[in-house]
């Protein structure tokens, strides 16, 4: 298909063989989605941008226009002699295209056109790539750049970008209107000053990138540190397992009624932990709560064959109950805990106890701990989970301080432990598996090995231990 936003009616580029473009078979309906290939052989070049009537459409037309004017024909020999990558040397191509569509036409390019959603997804996220942050920048001084910073929930790391943002903009226009005045001028010294305002354009978006990148790990190492003094007073004894009264903090009212109680963590660095009772409105005993055990003394003879091929001679039987367990469960967007989990859960297991965490609401009072099973019954609507960690070793906390004669005790988890703003931390982490490991908490990462772990349990016999081990080195 021949090209419709005519770069055929274009003089031919310099380094380029021939103006005859071709489409690469897309449709592209944002900014990120055009691209325009230079061949520097006797191939065709390829471009992506749509055909569509409309102001959008015809953006999107008009910046691949200027892509094909002023983008590097031979990309592969650039990155590879400069040493870029072809992320970076996109970026910069796309820099120099939105600087001249506002020369030429006078309007931001990025209008409308630009789908910014993904990315301040990622910036939102603990610790974003270096590939995020240089796709960030690579808006700065349009559109679309504010609407990314607007996105970004951490006021610090807003900050971060928009300094960012605002370094590369500040060089942006200078060195594409070296590219615009050189890039297309006939003999070495102009191809050779156009390919250098690219490597200089290169040069401050990876610069800026590191900036960004820099303040990023310090402020996590910083936090590292001041979670590390915090926790120095606080980890003596933090591992030791309280009672359920002693985790009990405020009852929190909404309405005029008590719906939510603080929950007391024995150190600092978590969300503010809130915990929920649902109303448990359906029965559900799961697997029968009574076996028989083999006795060598009794009242009653139930295995008479065991005279034989015993060597203890257990003929007579005694009843015992099930242990039951309590189950705690990691509900952050990893996990995908639903309704179908929750009942795979309770048809393994007689009366279990369970308990689901996510954070993320807590500042509007919300909780972020739910009781959604015990005593053989169940909630029968399980809560919106926010998607969030945050408050990993309350949750285990509470649900060891509802343990009650041995009870097995199961943590569902991918062990990713976050803290106040869900933010990643060893440290926390750390404490959980020592809690676990103390107190014989088994994890399991879904639960189908949980509902098998607990069947092994109801049965009396005995599951491949944790390995904490590993499950550190994760």
């Amino acid at each position: 298909m021949v090209n419709k936003f005519a770069p055929d009616a274009l003089p031919q580029r310099k380094g380029a063989k021939h103006t005859h473009f071709v489409s690469s078979g897309n449709v592209p309906t944002t900014l990120d989605g055009v691209q325009v290939h230079l061949s520097p052989t006797e191939r065709e070049h390829l471009f992506s941008a749509p055909n569509e009537e409309g102001p959008e459409f015809r953006r999107l037309r008009r910046f691949g226009l200027l892509l094909s004017r002023y983008g590097l024909v031979d990309k592969n020999r650039f990155v590879k002699r400069k040493g870029f990558s072809h992320d970076l040397a996109t970026t910069a191509e796309r820099i120099v295209a939105m600087e001249a569509y506002k020369k030429v036409f006078g309007g931001d390019p990025t209008i409308g056109v630009a789908n910014v959603q993904p990315l301040v997804t990622l910036l939102n996220t603990p610790n974003p790539s270096r590939g995020i942050l240089t796709a960030a920048l690579g808006y700065s001084g349009t559109k679309a750049g504010e609407d990314i910073l607007a996105g970004i929930t951490n006021e610090e790391t807003r900050d971060y970008v928009r300094e960012g943002m605002e370094r590369v903009a500040s060089y942006a226009d200078h060195y594409a209107r070296g590219v615009m005045e050189h890039i297309n001028k006939s003999g070495r010294s102009s191809a050779r000053w156009a390919n250098r305002y690219y490597e200089m354009l290169c040069d401050i978006i990876t610069d800026s990138t590191s900036r960004v990148e820099r303040k990023y790990i310090g402020r996590k190492a910083q936090q590292d540190r001041q979670m590390r003094e915090a926790l120095k007073p606080s980890t003596k004894g933090s591992l030791s397992r309280r009672t359920e009264a002693q985790m009990y903090g405020n009852r929190l009212k909404r309405g005029g009624k008590p719906i939510v109680r603080e929950i007391v963590p024995s150190l600092d660095g978590w969300a503010h932990a809130l915990l929920e009772k649902l109303p448990l409105t359906l029965p559900h005993t799961g697997r029968k709560g009574r076996k028989l055990i083999p006795m060598p003394y009794g009242k009653s003879i139930r295995f008479i064959v065991r005279e034989d091929t015993d060597p203890e001679q257990r003929v007579f039987a005694r009843k015992t109950r099930a242990t039951g367990g309590i189950v705690v469960v990691d509900c952050s967007g990893s996990m995908s805990f639903g309704v179908e989990d929750l009942d795979r859960i309770m048809a393994a297991t007689a009366g279990a106890t369970v308990l689901c965490y996510s954070s993320g609401r807590e500042s509007e009072g919300e909780a972020n701990i739910w009781l959604v099973a015990k005593g053989g019954r169940r909630t029968s609507v399980l809560p919106d989970f926010p998607g969030n960690n945050g408050v990993d070793g309350p949750a285990l906390e509470y649900g060891l301080s509802l343990r009650r004669h041995n009870e097995p005790v199961v943590w569902i988890s991918d062990t990713q432990v976050t803290g106040a703003g869900d933010i990643c931390s060893n440290l926390l982490r750390d404490w959980c598996l020592d809690f676990c490991h103390k107190h014989g908490i088994h994890i399991t990462r879904n639960s189908h090995t949980a509902a098998s772990l607990l069947r092994k349990l109801q049965l009396g016999q005995k599951p491949t231990p944790t390995n904490y081990k590993l499950i550190r080195e994760r």
